[in-house]
């Protein structure tokens, strides 16, 4: 089981001393919260970088890792890992993930990758391939590369066929969901998606 708290606002980049601040305790209630459930991971996305006033590539970088540190001392504390998720601005492609896990060089730092988010900035495959060895969650859903989406799966341009290739290949054995977001019938496209895994070699 993992958590993720997908509300926009928490931002381990922001330049606001007081938003990092917050962010870092609502990702702790949610290391707490993880533990407390039986949760083994809490995803987590690094934030966003203002589009006109950013600080260089350097110090975002630093910002980001000390708050990361910090949750990490709670992690320690209550057996709870984190997944880097590449999303957003700041942290969006697998070599940012895996150069960031290195550096940390932390246990309980891990990877969660998001097939479609990476395939609005770089191929989703080849991404995985870079990620492998610190992969330990896969978001699965659909997206056309025009607009940031997570739709059913096979109603966009990522071939899942070589996905589940790539897993094979890579001996991945953790957990794939997915996340899929189509408020005109939540059901049915899980349904249809879950097919559409399952007939490519998904499991249950």
């Amino acid at each position: 089981m993992a958590l993720n708290p997908t509300f926009l606002d928490l931002n381990l980049a922001s330049t606001n001393p007081g938003i990092r601040a917050e962010t870092v305790k609502q990702l702790e209630e949610t290391i707490d919260l993880a533990a407390d459930v039986g949760a083994r991971l809490i995803v987590v996305a690094c934030g966003q970088r203002h589009p006109l006033m950013s600080p260089g590539p350097r110090e975002l970088w630093r910002i980001v890792a000390d708050g990361l540190e910090r949750c990490l001392e709670r992690c320690d504390r209550r057996g709870v890992s984190l997944g880097l998720e590449n999303a957003w601005t700041v942290i969006d492609r697998a070599q940012q993930l895996v150069q960031l896990v290195r550096e940390h060089a932390h246990p309980r730092l891990q990877i969660a990758y998001d097939v479609a988010n990476a395939a609005m900035v770089q191929s989703p495959s080849d991404g995985l391939r870079l990620v492998a060895g610190r992969l330990l969650h896969v978001h699965l859903s659909a997206t056309n590369r025009r607009v940031w989406a997570h739709d059913p799966i096979g109603h966009g341009v990522i071939d899942f066929a070589e996905i589940a290739a790539i897993l094979r290949d890579i001996g991945y054995e953790g957990v794939s969901i997915l996340e899929v977001t189509h408020p005109q019938d939540s059901d049915a496209a899980l349904r249809e998606s879950a097919e559409a895994l399952e007939a490519l070699g998904w499991a249950r």
